[in-house]
């Protein structure tokens, strides 16, 4: 069997507009409020993820021999303009 724990929560310091406009949208989305705000940080998590990962484990943009062109290029270039 299967079981849900819900709780019963209240929220301090809503501005009345905002919570108009949250009860509205649940009821667009045909849900209830509880399912709605659970889809709200849902999204949010999504949203506010670590974007570093995708940088620093992500497809990489240059292959190995790119990177070693591109650091000979700057090389040489320092060495031109006596750069240490």
């Amino acid at each position: 069997m299967l079981y849900m724990l819900y709780m019963e929560t209240c929220i301090r310091n809503i501005k009345e507009e905002d919570w108009k406009y949250f009860k509205s949208e649940a009821v667009k989305n045909n849900l209830k409020l509880g399912d709605f705000f659970s889809t709200l940080i849902n999204e949010h998590k999504k949203a506010t993820k670590n974007p570093w990962n995708d940088i620093l484990k992500g497809k990489r943009i240059f292959s190995n021999k790119d990177l070693d062109e591109i650091k000979s290029r700057c090389e040489k270039f320092r060495k031109e303009f006596r750069f240490r």
